[in-house]
């Protein structure tokens, strides 16, 4: 089955480079191709791959030209950038992918086009062992792959408009968050709550998150403005004559606009041609600030709950608003036109937070969420009408994703960064709550209440900003020698992650720990870390500047790097793993350290050489480890009598 560009490959290429301009990128795959064709066997690779390379190349490694490639581009393209970007259902699909980048750089070199074509050919030598695995690892896929495979799952035929049409238009029903009184997303159906988990490619149980206290989250809704609006238009109209759709009637457009200060396009007959004015209705009647059940507008009976009520009150209203915006924040514009037709819509905005939401503090940069949200809309039609239904949109409309974001702002449920765009805690809360019934998200205690193990638990699966504010308050919660005695205390009786992240954590807590690292050098599990973390309070480099008697040893290395190599095992790939090594041991010393490993009765250790022997691109290091874990295991397996 052939491998399919993402579609926002396509449409990043129409909005960056306009088409009176040459792109270098385009001209090197024409020229690429009469290289190979007039050079029978000079490149046996796929034509269209390399085109689709290069465009990977210069839309998502932001260089000037293929000469630009430098250390880590091609790791980088291939390791992150291709699994993300382009759906393979098949493992065989992409088994010429690294062979093409191979004839391209042959290429580049033949024609003066780069320098340093040996280097970018021995990083690829360690790329290739791992490219396909890391390619077919769901955990790195993009949401359009994700989407796309699960398609092909389900059986769909992804050559078949009217069968991608349909399957995209059930994908965006199960988005929504739900109307008012329905108490989650999924209700009792099963099998629509498993098809959202396959889509985004969900694990039963996600990091941790932080929340807030229900009064703060309630004191955050209340300065939605997006609410406020709505209220205001919904008290002012309370008797006011409506359409037999519920809607205002046209000569009451004008001062229900100036009420809001919302600017009436010249002409505008019909609620619908007045955007902003049909966004406030819509959610005003959805809340029920507003009762439109009926000839005339009523106040509904979440009036008094807003802004005024109690906290569960408002964020009953505030959750209400949240999940209207997400399942019907797009349809709302040009609904009375014809540019909506072509477009899915509805769930577009939903697709956008639950993106949002998995990206938890990392967030996302505008430019994918506008990717995303075209994605979303555009998914069942053909690249070219995709565009054009697209660029329709946005001429009309304005940005789609942008639309979406700037409402959810205006409801507190986004918050920007510059150009990265992340959930507010109060949205976060509302994503827990909704996705509660099919995921575990466990919601960590507060800091004076969270022991050393919940801290080090959390540590072994947050990222790195995440953990640094959640170590701060704890730490700032209890005595210094106190917090590194219980987390050296998980250190000692866990399995290599725990022992790992605990000293990590202990060895934050500075000077007021050197007596318990002093114990901790008569612990086997520990003693390395005590010897790096001793020489650190004093201010010694351990490597370069031990103390006397704290030298850390070929023994202390290899305990470490075994540690290390389990506790994160199942992250990495064979790059990462060579990097690690790299990192840890001296160069040329590797053989030594290996033969030192497979002398270790440890089961971590053994268990480590296993790894090192399957998954490191070196294909000597692999060897030496293989033969090390073989004699460390019959050595095991045959007691000397």
């Amino acid at each position: 089955m052939a491998k399919r560009d993402d579609p926002a490959i396509a449409l990043d290429r129409v909005t960056r480079m306009p088409a009176e301009v040459p792109d270098v990128f385009d001209t090197t795959a024409d020229e690429f191709a009469r290289w190979a064709t007039e050079r029978p066997g000079a490149a046996d690779g796929d034509l269209d791959e390399a085109r689709l390379l290069l465009g990977l190349m210069r839309d998502y490694l932001g260089l000037a030209g293929p000469g630009d490639l430098g250390p880590g581009d091609l790791r980088s393209l291939l390791l992150e950038i291709y699994p993300r970007k382009v759906t393979v259902l098949d493992r065989e699909d992409a088994a010429s992918t690294t062979l093409v980048v191979r004839d391209l750089l042959r290429f580049m070199a033949a024609t003066g086009r780069a320098r340093s074509v040996a280097r970018l050919e021995r990083e690829l030598d360690e790329i290739e062992p791992v490219f396909l695995d890391t390619l077919m690892d769901p955990a790195g896929w993009g949401m359009a792959r994700s989407i796309t495979t699960a398609m092909a799952a389900d059986g769909v035929d992804l050559s078949d408009e009217s069968a991608v049409s349909q399957w995209i238009a059930s994908y965006n029903a199960l988005q929504g968050l739900g109307e008012p009184g329905e108490e989650d997303l999924f209700g009792d159906d099963a099998e629509r709550a498993a098809a959202i988990k396959e889509a985004f490619g969900l694990p039963d149980r996600l990091p941790a998150v932080r929340l807030p206290e229900d009064a703060a989250l309630a004191s955050a809704a209340r300065d939605s403005r997006l609410l406020a609006s709505a209220r205001a238009l919904a008290a002012w109209a309370d008797g006011r004559e409506l359409t037999a759709d519920g809607d205002l009637v046209p000569a009451d457009l004008a001062a229900a606009a100036q009420l809001l200060g919302i600017e009436v396009p010249s002409g505008a007959a019909r609620l619908g041609e007045v955007p902003g004015l049909r966004q406030a209705w819509d959610l005003a009647c959805c809340v029920y600030l507003a009762d439109n059940d009926g000839q005339v507008a009523r106040a509904g009976e979440a009036l008094d709950d807003w802004p005024d009520g109690d906290d569960d009150a408002v964020l009953d209203v505030w959750a209400a608003a949240f999940g209207h915006l997400c399942g019907h924040s797009l349809a709302i514009d040009g609904q009375d036109d014809d540019l909506a037709a072509e477009l899915s819509l509805d769930g577009a905005g939903a697709g956008l937070v639950m993106a949002l939401f998995l990206a938890r503090s990392e967030g996302m940069p505008r430019s994918e969420c506008r990717s995303l949200v075209h994605e979303l809309a555009t998914g069942e039609l053909s690249p070219a009408r995709a565009r054009k239904a697209r660029d329709a949109w946005n001429l009309a409309h304005g940005e789609m994703a942008d639309l979406v974001l700037g409402r959810c702002g205006d409801h507190g449920a986004v918050e920007f960064d510059g150009n990265v765009v992340r959930l507010t805690p109060l949205a976060m809360w509302q994503m827990c709550e909704q996705l509660a019934d099919i995921l575990e998200i466990p919601v960590l205690p507060p800091p004076a209440e969270m022991t050393a193990a919940d801290l080090v638990a959390f540590g072994l699966e947050a990222d790195s900003d995440e953990l640094a504010r959640e170590r701060q308050a704890w730490l700032a919660g209890r005595p210094a020698a106190d917090a590194a005695r219980e987390l050296l205390g998980v250190a000692a009786h866990g399995g290599p992650g725990e022992r790992m992240m605990g000293a990590s954590l202990a060895a934050a807590v500075g000077a007021a720990a050197e007596p318990l690292w002093q114990e901790a050098l008569g612990d086997a599990a520990l003693a390395a870390y005590a010897k790096i973390a001793l020489n650190e309070i004093a201010g010694h480099d351990p490597a370069l500047d031990p103390l006397p008697g704290l030298e850390v040893g070929p023994e202390d290395v290899v305990s470490v790097l075994a540690d290390s190599i389990m506790a994160t095992s199942g992250a990495l790939d064979g790059a990462d793993l060579a990097e690690l090594v790299r990192g840890a041991v001296p160069s040329g010393q590797e053989e030594q350290v290996l033969e030192l490993m497979g002398r270790s009765a440890s089961p971590v250790v053994l268990d480590s050489l296993e790894i090192l022997g399957r998954y490191h691109p070196d294909k000597k290091i692999a060897k030496t480890a293989r033969k090390a874990a073989y004699r460390a295991r019959s050595r095991v397996a045959t007691p000397i009598r």
